[in-house]
């Protein structure tokens, strides 16, 4: 059901998201590292281990170099 949806909501779009990444910097302050990061990704990638990776490894790389109060303003 969900893809139905998914293609009756795209059906006329020329760009369509593949992902995002939210992050959460409560989340970050409270609980540090884990679970500060939201990654949301389209239905036909999600289960791409490759793609899973290396988003895993691009946020590790933004939280360690990155001020990520400064990031959030």
């Amino acid at each position: 059901m969900f893809k139905w949806i998914s293609k009756k909501l795209t059906k006329n779009y020329n760009n369509i998201p593949l992902l995002y990444v939210n992050f959460n910097l409560n989340k970050y302050q409270q609980n540090g590292v884990k679970n500060s990061c939201i990654v949301k990704i389209h239905p036909e990638i999600k289960d791409d281990k490759y793609i899973i990776e290396s988003l895993n490894n691009l946020i590790d790389y933004i939280r360690d170099n990155y001020d990520m109060e400064n990031l959030s303003k």
